[in-house]
């Protein structure tokens, strides 16, 4: 992941656009427009799968992790998302499996994410 960041963090610093150094909450418009941005693309894959476009799945999947990317480095979170990631996936694979879902069963523990903010 830290290749791809880094290729996100170019682009911003190539356009100007906000790279915070350490986590924080952005201001609205900006968290408004990370929004507007990465919905935009879940929607462009959601067309791409109805229209059966391999390649431009392909290419939305890659959109939507650009934008998500941008978004962790607007909110300063890119010496920190690795952590954040592995504890979520521990918190996901303390999940049981049920009659085709995930469910949160006796050992499920919930992510602590605050530990590495």
């Amino acid at each position: 992941m830290l290749k791809h960041l880094q290729a996100v963090m170019d682009f911003h610093k190539k356009f100007h656009q906000p790279i915070r150094e350490s986590p924080g909450l952005i201001p609205q418009d900006r968290s408004e427009n990370r929004y507007r941005l990465m919905s935009a693309e879940v929607e462009e894959y959601a067309q791409g799968v109805k229209s059966d476009d391999l390649a431009n799945v392909a290419k939305e999947l890659a959109d939507i992790l650009y934008t998500v990317y941008g978004t962790i480095i607007e909110h300063g979170l890119q010496e920190k998302i690795d952590a954040v990631f592995e504890e979520v996936h521990q918190s996901n694979m303390s999940k049981d499996y049920h009659e085709y879902k995930m469910i949160k069963g006796e050992g499920y523990h919930k992510a602590d994410v605050s530990k590495y903010l």
